[in-house]
């Protein structure tokens, strides 16, 4: 069927679905309708909301467009993610913000080449959030989009009358059409006050298009899947290398629910140690293309917010039946490694297998446990855990030798009540038991990818790569202006594995953490971003030549095509020349949307925390704290407290007399007063605004 619509559409590359069906004399509409999804998959056709479908090549292309708040755009092409082109805004054709459009290029007069959007294929955005607020005059009450991209239309609400609409209120509506310079949209949901953070919160995952409620059909997928174990299904009766007599155990947060990681250490008898990280086995519940898959793909991953979870699976999959909860028979896949007594990896293996959690236990509790040696646990527990802790210092020895980057840097923890009030931030601690099992999933995540790398296979990696010359030695000079000597040659400063080096020297030259903290921290600002990819490049700050993503399933999309591979190249021995064309198109496709939904996840979360940090501080208005200056801008100076709330003392606080300095980064006054980074402030807390997610300091004169 794949090759006959290609065909057809060879011949005319622009057809309506019901004119190819009807021209392919198709009797079975449901292949049909299969083969299209496919190829659209694979991006070699587009079928759009009216209709049509194009074959995707020469003439016509399929991307995701951006449209900036004045007008323009820019489409970012789905087969040649490298470039993205201009659209200017009488070429839009109707299209919005992250729409999936059909687009032709054509060529201005300067050569360069502009986009011309041509249909819309998808429309992922499907509902806006924004405030009320009364217009210029007071007469009208506007609805204000909360995101960038949209403040170009005029929104109109056709449903206005039907609600009883206020200023300050939260809305969310839903968008039907878009004419020209005006969008009209229904009102859905009233959210409740933008001057409350519990309301905030929920309006920023619509914002950032973080779904917040299952389609029913997923729904109905987990209640059929969420069964007991079936001991004679044959993708279990396979399982012979059991580990249910292990004393595995998982370390989550106190909080956590969705447990998809065990481990067990042993000591053996030739000095070497065994670890086993045993993780939840999703891909046995989640097939490919059903219901749960579409959905999980299309989330991309957990959300992580102040009051609640967003999960990529339901309840009935994530916290109970994947969930590796103790005392409890479950499904899972074994990445099992030997390591010598110098942290290298002597033999590591992956097969699925069957466990059973010994032990529920809290980082907390483990880190009390390696502080005081004691614990109401079993002897067998406590004695693997020490093992365990050997096992963690030798890894950790050897990844500080190969030269992997450990920034150690503070995050803020929101504390809310029972109806979601912010009534505490403070700076979450980190302890052996949370970096034990980092390098330990670490390591079994280096393990898988190398495993697949090395048979040449399609995969999904974890890419990190090197930062350019140009930023390192950007990052060199801005250490220069605050007095750091990294002790090497200008040669040497080129080369990335001399970071670990330098951050070493700041920790000498720095004695105070809290300004070494943020001098490190200025290192992220030069370094790539972290991406999944088909082509395997390494992964920088661990210093792996090999990275992927297998440790999380239950919360991760990359994890579930992780384990889907390893099981079909490793114990299914599926090396199918088609299936591996297969793989690699849906890796390709799947790469694009789970580094976005990553990327909304982030920015989720960042904003979630600033409406925390700003509601908690409305309480301070006007009480002074001690803070250490974070980052100076040409517009201000931001300053973190102990607490890691951060607020901006404006350039205007400041006074005329002050100017920003660029290449010293600095913010000097004519009497050479000088405000710089990691430089120790007091601070009086000004304003704090629920809406505007801001916080505005001034200094005090010590």
């Amino acid at each position: 069927m794949i090759k006959i619509i290609l065909e057809s559409l060879v011949q005319k590359s622009l057809q309506k679905v019901s004119d190819l069906s009807n021209k392919l004399k198709v009797s079975d509409f449901e292949q049909f309708q299969f083969s299209l999804n496919q190829l659209e998959e694979e991006h070699k056709i587009a079928t759009t909301i009216n209709g049509d479908v194009y074959l995707i090549g020469k003439d016509f292309k399929v991307g995701t467009i951006k449209i900036n708040d004045k007008g323009f755009g820019f489409v970012k092409d789905f087969n040649d993610p490298d470039n993205d082109y201009f659209v200017p805004a009488i070429f839009l054709a109707g299209s919005i913000t992250n729409d999936e459009v059909v687009y032709k290029l054509e060529k201005e007069n300067d050569g360069r080449l502009k986009g011309i959007v041509l249909a819309i294929s998808k429309r992922t955005k499907k509902f806006l959030i924004g405030e009320i607020n009364k217009s210029w005059d007071g007469k009208y009450l506007d609805f204000i989009p909360a995101e960038n991209g949209f403040k170009n239309y005029r929104i109109v609400m056709v449903n206005k009358a039907a609600f009883k609409i206020e200023p300050d209120q939260l809305i969310k509506v839903k968008i039907l059409e878009v004419k020209e310079k005006k969008m009209f949209t229904k009102i859905v949901e009233i959210i409740g006050n933008s001057n409350k953070a519990v309301d905030r919160i929920i309006s920023i995952a619509y914002e950032f298009d973080v779904p917040t409620e299952f389609k029913k059909e997923t729904l109905k997928n987990a209640e059929s899947v969420a069964k007991p174990i079936n001991y004679n299904d044959a993708q279990v009766t396979r399982r012979t290398n059991l580990i249910v007599d292990k004393n595995l155990v998982t370390i989550d947060g106190e909080d956590s629910k969705d447990l998809d990681d065990a481990i067990y250490v042993e000591k053996l008898a030739n000095g070497n140690y065994k670890l086993l990280v045993a993780i939840a086995d999703v891909s046995y519940y989640v097939e490919p293309r059903s219901a749960l898959d579409s959905e999980a793909l299309y989330r991309g991953n957990s959300v992580y917010l102040a009051n609640k979870v967003l999960p990529m699976l339901p309840k009935t999959l994530s916290n109970g039946v994947c969930s590796l909860n103790p005392n409890e028979d479950k499904l899972c896949l074994v990445c099992e490694m030997e390591f010598d007594s110098k942290g290298n990896i002597v033999s590591k293996k992956v097969y699925e297998s069957i466990m059973n959690s010994k032990a529920r236990l809290t980082y907390k509790e483990v880190n009390k446990f390696f502080e005081t040696k004691e614990t109401d646990r079993p002897k067998e527990i406590a004695e693997m855990l020490m093992v365990a802790r050997e096992l963690h210092e030798i890894i950790e020895k050897e990844r500080d030798i190969r030269g992997s980057i450990d920034f150690d840097v503070k995050e803020a923890k929101v504390i809310l009540d029972s109806d979601s009030n912010v009534i505490d931030i403070v700076a979450r601690t980190v302890g052996i038991s949370e970096k034990l099992i980092e390098n330990f999933m670490v390591s079994a995540n280096e393990s898988v990818a190398e495993i697949v790398f090395k048979k040449e296979l399609p995969f999904i990696y974890r890419d990190h790569g090197k930062p350019k010359d140009e930023n390192l030695i950007e990052w060199y000079g801005m250490l220069s202006n605050f007095g750091i000597n990294p002790k090497l040659t200008d040669s040497d400063k080129l080369n990335p594995r001399n970071i670990r080096h330098t951050l070493q020297e700041i920790s000498k030259q720095i004695p105070d953490r809290d300004e070494r903290e943020l001098i490190n921290i200025t290192l992220l600002r030069f370094m790539e971003k972290a991406e999944y990819n088909l082509d395997n490049i390494g992964h920088f700050g661990l210093a792996s030549e090999c990275y992927t993503h297998f440790t999380s399933p239950i919360r991760r999309y990359s994890d579930l095509i992780v384990h889907r591979y390893l099981k079909q190249y490793l114990i299914d021995k599926d090396l199918n020349p088609k299936s591996l064309t297969r793989n690699e198109n849906f890796i390709n496709r799947a790469c694009t949307i789970i580094n976005d939904t990553e990327k909304k996840g982030v920015n989720t979360e960042r904003e979630v925390n600033k409406v925390c940090m700003a509601e908690y501080m409305t309480k301070f208005i006007g009480q002074e704290f001690d803070g250490i200056v974070s980052a100076v801008l040409k517009f201000g100076v931001f300053v973190q407290l102990p607490n890691c709330v951060e607020g901006l003392v404006h350039i205007t606080e400041l006074g005329s007399d002050f100017s920003y300095d660029e290449k010293m980064q600095t913010m000097v006054s004519k009497q050479n007063l000088v405000y710089k980074l990691g430089q120790k402030v007091r601070i009086k807390v000004k304003n704090a605004d629920v809406k505007k997610r801001i916080i505005d300091f001034m200094f005090i004169k010590k």
